[in-house]
């Protein structure tokens, strides 16, 4: 008796998931659309943060000290050879602890993303491509969309 139940719950099964495949949504009328749920919009404050080609990073990752064009609390800034050879970069250095995550840490300067935080190899520094450092501007990092972290202003060195 439990044999032929089971048999029968099993031909029934089978006989609903079969009727589904031919009339289901799967092979409605031609031109028919299955809906789907909004992609969710992003934030119209949120800006892109800019990345650089891998050569770059590495040469911001890993090249030595350059003249130091600002300073501020545990930050420096430093020129650097690009590595297409068009000048030098402008390279930020914010030291403290930053473990690898899944995320890049973001750097701000005055609330705008200027790149993502490259770590250094022993994880006690982010490095980011920075424009022309100027005395006064606010540089910040966050995770994520986690809270920002203020470092402090820089304070531009004489040339």
């Amino acid at each position: 008796m439990r044999t032929a139940l089971a048999i029968a719950l099993l031909v029934a099964g089978i006989a609903v998931v079969s009727w589904v495949g031919t009339h289901g949504q799967a092979d409605a009328e031609p031109g028919f659309e299955v809906p789907r749920a909004p992609a969710p919009q992003q934030p119209s404050a949120r800006k892109a943060v800019p990345t650089l080609d891998t050569a770059t990073a590495e040469q911001v990752r890993s090249a030595p000290q350059g003249r130091v064009v600002a300073k501020g609390p545990a930050m420096v800034a430093d020129e650097i050879t690009s590595p297409t050879g068009r000048g030098p970069l402008v390279r930020l250095t914010i030291t403290g602890d930053f473990p690898v995550r899944s995320l890049d840490f973001t750097v701000l300067v005055d609330g705008q993303p200027v790149g993502r935080g490259i770590q250094t190899e022993n994880l006690d520094a982010i490095r980011v491509v920075l424009g022309e450092p100027r005395t006064g501007a606010v540089v910040s990092y966050q995770y994520g969309d986690g809270p920002r972290t203020t470092v402090g202003s820089l304070k531009a060195e004489g040339k």
